[in-house]
């Protein structure tokens, strides 16, 4: 396998000392002595990771020993957990071509898609949405339960339709049971224009995407109303108001316009010694990504911040703004660590350039 040093920093062979392996984290790669593919993990110690491997028993399976098998070890060290995890991905495609997915385990999230050139349009949860032109997309949520939530509470703050199979067929959008409870707008029932419905569903998605200034407007709104006596109005805009501060929660931190959405990392990195120094100093991976792509910066010493987030900033403009055939995979890698309780490094919205000057470690 021509490539194998490309994707891999070093070469160990079996024969030779075990000691010589380091005992840092990274990715291992277990090949023949042709170079046939074997086995790719991560390791969060991989002396210990190989030890370990070679020394497993295969008795109960008619597969043979991993040690009579391997000749060579590839490895590469990551002390950034998410460079490593992205590493695997693309080390696993390039590798295992169409089989990459028996050594990566992705958990893709959820996403509210809606398609304003429907003649009803309607919020879908779905986990692969389609990046059409005329689609919209929130997100990301962490579960479909999440997504729903969070469907269920702009359906509920604007009075949306949210039957299509009634909606969109006259001979049953008269006995839709949110229709019957007045519990919608009755675009299906030609209560208000299609056009005016899809104006709402406009200022759905952008109290979405930004619910505190969505917020603030309809407070104003509502104030505005109560001087006015229109009571109706004000007790509806309360109402909105009630169900949007629901999307400001925890759980949908990460949320908002998919296409907007910027994110920078920065993580420990390697230790490294300086020219003309015995210490070593800390280094820090730096990433920017959106839906679309991840860009790795590389490592940096935090000695000038300025020019970390001059980088970072140049980096945000190369992102792209269109997807391939990898992108949904890519940022279930992203959300995986989003999501997780406990993320490692440092994770910043970088929708606002003016969020960068927050960084600090």
């Amino acid at each position: 396998m021509q490539q194998t040093e490309t994707i891999f920093e070093n070469c160990f062979l079996v024969e030779s000392n075990m000691q010589d392996l380091p005992s840092s984290a990274g990715l291992v790669f277990f090949t023949s002595k042709d170079d046939l593919p074997i086995a790719l993990l991560t390791s969060a110690n991989i002396r210990r990771t190989v030890k370990t491997k070679l020394a497993e028993q295969q008795e109960k399976s008619k597969r043979a020993d991993l040690k009579s098998i391997t000749a060579k070890i590839y490895y590469t060290v990551y002390a950034c957990k998410f460079r490593l995890a992205v590493n695997l991905y693309t080390a696993a495609r390039k590798i295992f071509g169409d089989k990459y997915k028996d050594y990566v385990t992705l958990v893709h999230p959820w996403y509210l898609t809606i398609n304003l050139n429907d003649r009803i349009p309607f919020f879908y949860a779905t986990r692969k949405p389609a990046f059409k032109e005329s689609e919209k997309i929130i997100g990301p949520f962490s579960s479909q339960r999440s997504a729903a939530l969070f469907q269920t509470m702009l359906e509920d703050g604007f009075n949306l339709c949210r039957n299509s199979e009634f909606a969109n067929s006259s001979e049953h959008s008269k006995s839709c049971p949110y229709l019957q409870m007045d519990s919608c707008c009755g675009v299906c029932a030609g209560k208000i224009s299609v056009e005016t419905y899809k104006q709402i569903l406009d200022e759905a998605f952008a109290a979405a995407d930004n619910p505190d200034k969505a917020i603030e407007l309809y407070q104003l709104e509502m104030q505005k109303a109560a001087k006015e006596l229109n009571f109706e109005r004000a007790a509806g805009l309360k109402k909105r108001i009630e169900k949007l501060s629901s999307l400001k929660k925890p759980a949908f931190k990460w949320t908002g316009d998919l296409r907007k959405l910027k994110i920078v990392h920065v993580d420990k990195s390697l230790k490294i010694k300086l020219e003309g120094s015995k210490a070593k100093k800390q280094s820090y991976a730096v990433f920017t990504m959106n839906a679309f792509g991840v860009i790795d910066a590389g490592d940096f010493l935090w000695d000038n911040p300025d020019i970390i987030k001059e980088v970072i900033r140049k980096n945000i403009e190369l992102l792209p703004n269109t997807p391939d055939s990898e992108s949904l995979e890519r940022f279930a890698i992203v959300t995986y660590f989003l999501y997780r309780s406990k993320p490692p490094g440092l994770w910043v919205n970088a929708e606002n350039i003016d969020n960068l000057e927050g960084i600090k470690l």
